[in-house]
């Protein structure tokens, strides 16, 4: 026990325990910190999902509140037209399928997507319409380099009896909406658009 008066007055008016070292609250407060720092990245980590399924939910309603035959279902345009018209409303470098009879372009507009300009792209597959939007934007899925492997840097899903597929590629981001099942539509964007 410490009897010199000078010596605990020291010990006990250090500002706020500033000056003291605590061992047992300096690890306790390390432990708290990095808690905090690992839930805060996490959080962070998950925003971008968050956002794919609002996009999704602006897409669908972009989807249902055109009908498939408004844009001309014998009309056709040409896939170099088309992808010029792409990159000239949004910036982002699309090509078209030009061999597959079955894929036929129906008509390319200027859409505000989620206050950011974007190409909504409608065409038809089959029997089946799609709306694709391309847009260029902060990637959602990392700052990474693109994966080695396509998958890797999809989000699909389904949102009001539609199914969507998001991904990103060469510093535009894209998302395709069809009432199909969500993994032929998914199917459909590695065969024609990676």
């Amino acid at each position: 026990m410490n009897r010199n008066p000078a010596r605990r007055l020291a010990e006990t008016s250090s500002l706020m325990g500033l000056m003291e070292f605590r061992p047992r609250m300096t690890v306790v407060l390390v432990f708290l910190t990095l808690m905090v720092a690992v839930f805060g990245w996490r959080f962070f980590q998950d925003s971008g999902g968050r956002r794919v399924d609002e996009m999704a939910r602006e897409a669908v309603g972009l989807y249902a509140g055109s009908p498939a035959g408004a844009s001309g279902a014998g009309a056709s345009l040409d896939p170099s037209e088309a992808s010029r018209r792409v990159h000239e409303y949004s910036g982002a470098h699309l090509e078209f399928p030009r061999e597959e009879a079955d894929f036929v372009l129906t008509g390319v507009r200027r859409e505000t997507f989620g206050k950011r300009p974007a190409a909504a792209i409608r065409f038809r597959f089959g029997r089946d319409s799609f709306l694709l939007l391309a847009f260029r934007q902060d990637r959602l899925l990392g700052n990474r380099p693109a994966a080695a492997f396509p998958e890797e840097s999809f989000l699909s899903g389904e949102r009001d009896g539609k199914s969507y597929v998001f991904w990103e590629r060469d510093g535009a981001s894209y998302i395709m909406v069809s009432d199909v099942d969500v993994t032929r539509a998914f199917d459909l964007v590695r065969r024609f658009f990676t």
